[in-house]
């Protein structure tokens, strides 16, 4: 699936470690990503914001929605050699100042619809598009099925909450309190009162995972303007911001500063999911201690510089079992700020950032996706200034590197996407060794989504593997096993795992 058209090359230039871990002397350099503009006459416009991935036709790859402040929204749609724009085509080129959007089946009929959210209330309601004839149509239902919401509406995410098997919506908010959906099937009922998740802080960012591995999702909100940012744990359906007790509320920052973008990933492989934290000021980088409870371990490192950052998105670019971390930065009267890029060695990081800078422009999505299915993870940016531009970007692995990897589609018993935020760990089927560990995205971080298979770069010599999926039923954490998984069968198509 790769496009013929001339491509731009950019080479990122490694720096010398700067996480070394206290005794190795390494001076070790990252694998050196070789990222190809795709279609730059194609992915060039201004002004962009969210970016959401899905194969929203069912026809066998990804497809790219794209959020805009200054000009109409843009649905780029993956024909396999090349991407197709055809928002106004199918009923998506809303022209006022998108802020959110999130892909979900929340109709349960096998198809992803699309959620789409602005930037004030003065710019209309948000809208939820179900997907009608195979992609070829989207038609806005949200009066229909009881979500009428208005408001400076930021990051969305579909969850199972109560675990009834379809999916709920949660949307955060900067100008009023954040709203829980529940879907009863024909139409959503505002739950977020009677559930306790109702933060009323300036909201932007949302992540959602079984912090606790109690068998439930809980919710990490980041919050801006100097406001505590909360982690609402789910005790059956009811939450409790539990942020205080572990040391994560952030409180008695000054009113300029915040949390914005949070990204989940196993970055040390001890089998648990951390949590990274883009923020208006020093990020942060939570450890995940196993027991509910979690430990900043950024501090002094490369990964606190304050980078006044919007997004995070983990990604293993290079294939070699170890995410790798992306950080978009921002500020809205300069649009000069750089990006910056992560290398994950072995737990510690190494600076990899461009030595041109990767991209300027006010980044705010950031999405790795192998949306030409050759195994490596490709790259999309969206640059929110005027003098910005959203990028798409092939990486270019050499083949024999890209083809060590192995993607997991995780479905239920008919196919289809409900089961956001589940988990998935990859084993050595000979040694029993894990390789790593992901999550089905939800729509958590901020302005970036992926209903996107779960990516694992597998060590070299990995011929079998054992693929374990824990789901949540029954307030229970549920694991399916698929045994003896061959990655070179899956070469260009995910391996399905069904929940049943």
């Amino acid at each position: 699936m790769r496009t013929l058209l001339p491509a731009r090359t950019l080479i990122v230039a490694a720096i010398p470690c700067l996480l070394a871990m206290p005794g190795d002397n390494r001076q070790e350099i990252p694998t050196t990503p070789q990222l190809e503009r795709v279609q730059p006459e194609l992915f060039s416009a201004s002004g962009a914001q969210p970016n959401a991935w899905a194969d929203y036709d069912n026809d066998g790859d990804l497809d790219l929605f794209v959020g805009f402040r200054y000009r109409a929204n843009r649905l780029y749609r993956n024909d396999g050699r090349t991407f197709t724009e055809v928002a106004a085509q199918v009923g998506l080129a809303d022209t006022v100042e998108t802020r959110a959007a999130a892909w979900g089946d929340f109709d349960g009929d096998g198809d992803f619809d699309l959620f789409v959210g602005f930037a004030a209330r003065a710019q209309g309601r948000a809208k939820l598009y179900r997907n009608d004839d195979g992609g070829r149509r989207f038609t806005d239902v949200a009066v229909q099925y009881g979500i009428a919401l208005e408001g400076t509406t930021r990051q969305p995410a579909w969850i199972d909450y109560d675990q009834d098997g379809d999916v709920d919506l949660f949307v955060a908010y900067r100008d009023q309190a954040n709203r829980l959906l529940r879907n009863d099937g024909t139409r959503f009922t505002d739950v977020t009162e009677q559930t306790r998740i109702g933060d009323p802080r300036k909201t932007v960012g949302v992540a959602w995972f079984d912090m606790d591995q109690d068998g439930d999702l809980d919710a990490f909100v980041a919050n801006q303007d100097g406001d505590q940012d909360g982690f609402f744990r789910n005790d059956g359906g009811k939450f409790t911001d539990i942020a205080p007790q572990l040391g994560m509320s952030w409180g008695g920052r000054p009113a300029d500063q915040g949390s914005v973008g949070p990204a989940i990933a196993d970055y040390d492989n001890d089998g648990d999911l951390d949590l990274f934290v883009a923020t208006y000021g020093p990020d942060v980088l939570w450890q995940n201690q196993g027991d509910g409870t979690f430990k900043l371990v950024s501090r002094g490192t490369a990964l606190a510089g304050d980078y006044h950052s919007t997004t995070a998105a983990w990604g293993d670019y290079d294939n070699d079992g170890w995410p790798d971390l992306f950080v978009s930065s921002y500020l809205a009267d300069q649009a000069e700020v750089p990006d910056h890029l992560f290398h994950n060695e072995r737990g510690t990081f190494v600076n990899a950032t461009p030595a041109s800078i990767l991209e300027r422009g006010g980044s705010h999505g950031v999405v790795w996706a192998d949306f030409d299915a050759d195994g490596d993870l490709d790259l999309a940016l969206a640059n929110n200034h005027r003098d910005g531009a959203h990028h798409l970007y092939r990486n270019t692995l050499p083949p024999d590197r890209a083809r060590r990897s192995l993607q997991v589609r995780v479905v239920d018993d008919r196919g289809r996407w409900m089961h956001p935020g589940a988990e998935v760990r990859l084993y050595d089927a000979a040694t029993g060794g894990r390789i790593g560990t992901g999550l089905v995205d939800s729509g958590g971080g901020y302005c970036s989504q992926g209903a996107t298979p779960v990516h694992f770069g597998l060590p070299e010599g990995t011929s079998r593997v054992r693929v374990e999926v824990t789901a949540f039923r029954g307030g229970k954490r549920v694991t399916t096993v698929v045994d003896n998984v061959d990655p070179a069968a899956h070469r260009g198509r995910a391996l399905e795992v069904r929940i049943p």
